[in-house]
């Protein structure tokens, strides 16, 4: 995220912080607001405010801030990942397949942003690209591999064998 924490707003910030760690986003978001309102600390305030909001399923208030966060920190990776998630989960694909596109146009060596490129694909029916994303993703890690295994998002891929033979173990180099 690497949003800038006032010193005089620390110990508030790792409160809210503290109640997302524990699943009490609610409790995270009644004391979010002097954060906010703080001009120093509003970006890390708006980013406290989107995980709570996304982790109770307030997709359109994640979106509106993280709009707001964007006119401030228009390149920031996390912005664009989290966009991305909360439109899949608001029934936007497109949109969502736009913020990963728009990440990956400026880190291509992104391999989270590959790895949910390859879930939207996957879940937009094009089978091709959400193959070959997640071919790149495991490429940049291996460990994107483990990840797919199990990951709901890529179920239309189980028989493709392309899709199979992505996800067998590699042999180890000794």
């Amino acid at each position: 995220m690497h949003f800038h924490v006032p010193e005089a707003l620390q110990r508030l910030v790792d409160q809210v912080d503290g109640w997302l760690d524990l699943r009490c986003p609610e409790r995270a978001l009644k004391l979010v607001g002097p954060v906010i309102a703080s001009p120093e600390g509003k970006s890390i305030g708006l980013s406290l405010r989107i995980r709570a909001n996304a982790r109770l399923g307030n997709y359109q208030d994640a979106l509106a801030d993280l709009a707001e966060l964007r006119s401030e920190h228009s390149t920031n990776d996390w912005i664009d990942l989290t966009e991305a998630w909360c439109r899949r989960r608001h029934n936007d694909l497109p949109g969502a397949i736009r913020c990963t596109e728009q990440l990956l146009a400026r880190n291509h060596r992104h391999d989270m942003a590959r790895f949910n490129l390859a879930c939207y694909a996957a879940l937009s029916g094009d089978k091709d690209r959400a193959v070959d994303e997640l071919s790149m993703a495991c490429g940049l890690n291996p460990e994107c591999r483990t990840l797919a295994i199990d990951e709901p998002d890529f179920d239309s891929l189980r028989t493709d064998e392309r899709f199979r033979q992505l996800l067998r173990p590699r042999p180890t180099q000794t």
